[in-house]
């Protein structure tokens, strides 16, 4: 086993444990802060196989984006003091029987439409070796800077808005 596969591997057990955290937390800011770690290990995993741009954007929207607004809100709109998560058993057996049915079907549709393809081990290394040079950021980058400017600055602008919005309708509640 080289690093490339150690690194996989623990960054594989710390977003399982992460987001186990998430799913047995009592406490919301826990849970949230556990759910931050979850995504910074997928994206460590996306980094990891050599997809870089993948990577960017699930920091720049799930990390940067979801977990601080989420943060934002459980700070903002809730009392501080000892919020618990309460859950029925019943809600628990039903989720995980979800679950198992979701991944029993997702697994059965990727079985039989073969879209699994088997790698050789030394490939993934020189992937990622190869792909060091010539990154999918750089093209994107410029293209978002340059013929999609307009498209990126109106999408920044509309968030701003929705989240000023959300300020003003919270704040006039209390």
């Amino acid at each position: 086993m080289n690093y490339l596969e150690t690194l996989k591997i623990t960054f594989g057990i710390i977003v399982i444990l992460s987001a186990l955290s998430v799913w047995y937390q009592k406490e919301v800011v826990k849970s949230a802060f556990s759910f931050l770690a979850t995504m910074l290990g997928v994206a460590a995993l996306f980094v990891l196989e050599g997809a870089d741009f993948v990577a960017a954007t699930h920091l720049a929207i799930y990390v940067g984006g979801v977990v601080v607004l989420l943060l934002f809100g459980i700070m903002f709109v809730h009392k501080m003091s000892d919020d618990k998560i309460i859950s029925d058993k019943q809600y628990k057996l039903s989720g995980i029987s979800l679950s198992i049915l979701f991944i029993l079907f997702i697994s059965s549709w990727i079985l039989r439409e073969n879209l699994i393809q088997f790698i050789p081990n030394n490939h993934t290394e020189k992937v990622i070796l190869s792909n060091a040079d010539t990154s999918t950021l750089d093209e994107i980058a410029r293209l978002f800077l340059t013929d999609y400017i307009i498209f990126f600055e109106l999408g920044g602008i509309l968030l701003t808005i929705a989240l000023l919005g959300v300020a003003v309708l919270v704040g006039k509640e209390k």
